[in-house]
């Protein structure tokens, strides 16, 4: 089974790491074993299939309704201009058929029409890979596509980015290749990948859980009420704030708080997110900072990695989250 390269003209559609299968589902559920067995393969090597869709059952109220229910299911769709968002969300609201998108990712990406299906990995510029099934393979068969993707192309990646070809040294004794090849479950090899090319990855807040989860790596930190109300402000000011103005922002805090444990909180309830917000009394508010830190870092092993999901800034200056929001998806109550 040959990954070869391809056309890198959907990364800014689908996540990094991520897998597709492009082919035509039939109406009978004959694929259903392809997609599961693929889908079980990707989330063990800490990866997930994102196409063909997994799409349940829905009613809505209107047309709006429609279009929040896309933005949840392609978030990445907000990255293309208004007019072509616009296109293709009125395309989506009269009806969405699986078929027709796999036949329209089929040109896009120049790849044969007539082939049984295409296993894409979306790895970042210039590490699209495909391989290519002309006839309906078993299900084991893509399992073992995406095993031998891992151990061949992830292994000369991270050995490549250690040991320039002109180096002699045994890069088979690295630490990180030791893993590599060690590697057998999602949580190993995602880490090791995304800590050496520093790649970030997506985050989901959810107000049912009061957490953060860390999608690709499957990583969850999960945070007191008082330290997810101020993860989900400093969340909702990009710009950031210093603490002195923090007062400016208390109301949205004090929803969040209320969000996660009952808007009819009486005063002595909301005591938690009011001390963060006592005039000249900082210490309350830089302690559930301190812990949100430490608890984003202790999870996901490496504080330089985990600072654009912290709180952080110059002592007496402007405190923020620098991760584009974009790469910010919520679970609400």
């Amino acid at each position: 089974m040959e990954f070869r390269r391809a056309s890198d003209r959907l990364n800014f559609f689908f996540s990094p790491h991520r897998w597709v299968l492009l082919v035509d589902v039939p109406a009978d559920a004959s694929l259903d074993a392809h997609l599961q067995v693929l889908r079980t393969a990707c989330r063990h090597w800490g990866s997930a299939l994102e196409f063909p869709l997994q799409m349940h059952a829905q009613s809505f109220a209107d047309e709006q309704e429609i279009r929040n229910y896309w933005q949840q299911k392609l978030p990445r769709l907000r990255l293309l201009e208004s007019r072509k968002q616009e296109i293709l969300y009125a395309d989506l609201i009269r009806g969405y058929d699986s078929n027709r998108a796999n036949q329209l990712l089929r040109r896009k990406l120049h790849l044969d029409p007539q082939a049984w299906g295409h296993l894409i990995h979306f790895g970042g510029p210039q590490r699209t890979l495909v391989c290519t099934f002309q006839t309906q393979p078993e299900p084991r068969d893509l399992r073992t596509a995406v095993e031998q993707f891992h151990h061949l192309h992830l292994e000369d990646a991270v050995l490549a980015s250690e040991y320039p070809a002109e180096s002699a040294s045994d890069p088979i004794s690295t630490t990180s290749a030791q893993l590599i090849l060690s590697a057998n479950n999602a949580r190993s090899v995602t880490h090791i990948n995304r800590m050496l090319r520093h790649e970030r990855d997506r985050i989901l807040v959810s107000h049912y859980r009061s957490s953060i989860e860390f999608m690709d790596m499957g990583v969850t930190v999960r945070l007191s009420p008082q330290c997810f109300a101020l993860y989900c402000l400093y969340l909702d000011v990009p710009e950031g704030f210093t603490n002195k103005n923090r007062f400016d922002y208390k109301d949205i805090a004090i929803g969040h708080y209320r969000r996660l444990l009952g808007q009819d909180l009486s005063e002595e309830e909301l005591g938690p997110i009011h001390s963060c917000f006592k005039p000249r009394e900082d210490k309350p508010l830089r302690d559930a900072v301190n812990k949100i830190k430490r608890e984003i870092v202790r999870h996901t092993g490496d504080e330089e990695w985990a600072k654009p999901y912290y709180i952080s800034g110059e002592n007496g200056g402007i405190k923020r989250i620098s991760i584009p929001r974009d790469w910010v998806s919520y679970e609400r109550r």
